[in-house]
């Protein structure tokens, strides 16, 4: 049986090696990804579809600019996301342990769901996708 920080390790390894994929073949197909700012989501730029952190630096920069509207336009996940941080850390002492662990499976749960729908070629949920596609 192997410990959870092994899994954790492999996890990280596994989450880089991809990342690195995709940015070798979103350089590949678009060389101008490495000289753009924001730079654009590599996954969109490898698969042509929204990941759930697309729009993420935008909204963070339009949140510190204090523009919270324009913040939820770009990413409403990623907004909810940073302010739920200090829940988290909170949560991850060990009378919530139990929990935090279903939490995070809903969490898993409700970004799978956010990725599908703001895919989805529908009038209706074009509130989910940023409001500029590179």
């Amino acid at each position: 049986m192997s410990s959870p920080r092994f899994s954790f390790s492999c996890l990280l390894i596994l989450s880089v090696v991809v990342m690195f994929a995709l940015l070798v073949v979103a350089v590949w197909r678009d060389p101008s990804v490495l000289t753009t700012f924001p730079p654009p989501c590599i996954f969109r730029k490898a698969t042509g579809i929204y990941c759930p952190g697309c729009g993420s630096t935008r909204a963070l920069r339009a949140l510190f600019g204090g523009d919270f509207l324009a913040a939820l336009r770009y990413n409403p996940f990623s907004v909810a996301v940073l302010f739920a941080l200090p829940a988290l850390l909170v949560l991850r002492r060990p009378r919530f342990r139990a929990f935090y662990y279903r939490l995070a499976v809903v969490v898993c749960g409700v970004v799978l769901v956010f990725t599908i729908l703001r895919n989805v070629p529908l009038p209706a949920f074009d509130f989910l996708r940023p409001p500029t596609a590179y």
